[in-house]
């Protein structure tokens, strides 16, 4: 299930037009872009999408749930949840979405989204049960199968490790230090050792 399906799960009502949701959610990235979360309204995302304010409201309950579902979809930070065997290769396919839109045109939004979560604690929360939280248990269960496998330490910090990674780029992000084409390997290595023999 894609962020802005988990969030923006059909309320009462006349049924709703698929075809509108795509002009939501873009209008959504638009307003956010030029007001930020307390300067932006359900009306303007109305206008500029072309639709009326129920229309809004019968996809999404609030303005949170509506710019989270836009931020999962429209910066396409949505669901990545590899499950291959290969610990190494899923970990660097999970980073590498937010990787590839945090050193691409997508990085001025994402990085004033994150003021405006530490500004308003309900997007935050938001957020992190809908668009982090499936990722961190997801990397979590990796972490442990891994670990079952013998691949890790049976003494690894599973939650320092699932944490660790996203962390690095958004730090990165943040201070402008750059983002490497080999920064994804680079980050696997560090936090979970080299590769074994084949």
């Amino acid at each position: 299930m894609s962020a802005d399906a988990a969030v923006g799960e059909p309320r009462a009502g006349r049924p709703r037009d698929p075809a509108l949701d795509g002009a939501i959610l873009e209008a959504t990235l638009t307003e956010f872009a030029a007001h930020g979360f307390a300067g932006m309204a359900i009306e303007g995302v109305a206008a500029r999408a072309g639709v009326g304010k129920a229309t809004v409201y019968r996809r999404y309950a609030d303005k949170v749930a509506l710019v989270v579902a836009a931020l999962g979809r429209g910066a396409n930070l949505g669901d990545e949840l590899p499950d291959t065997g290969d610990v190494r290769a899923d970990l660097r396919a999970m980073l590498m979405p937010l990787f590839d839109r945090l050193r691409g045109p997508d990085a001025r939004l994402l990085l004033a989204f994150a003021a405006d979560r530490g500004r308003h604690p309900e997007l935050g929360a938001e957020f992190d049960r809908v668009v982090v939280g499936r990722k961190r248990e997801h990397i979590h269960r990796l972490l442990q199968a891994a670990v079952e496998r013998g691949q890790l330490p049976s003494d690894a910090d599973l939650d320092l490790i699932a944490e660790a990674g996203p962390a690095i780029l958004w730090h990165r992000a943040h201070y402008g230090l750059g983002f490497p084409d080999d920064l994804p390997d680079r980050i696997v290595r560090q936090l979970l050792g080299p590769a074994g023999p084949e």
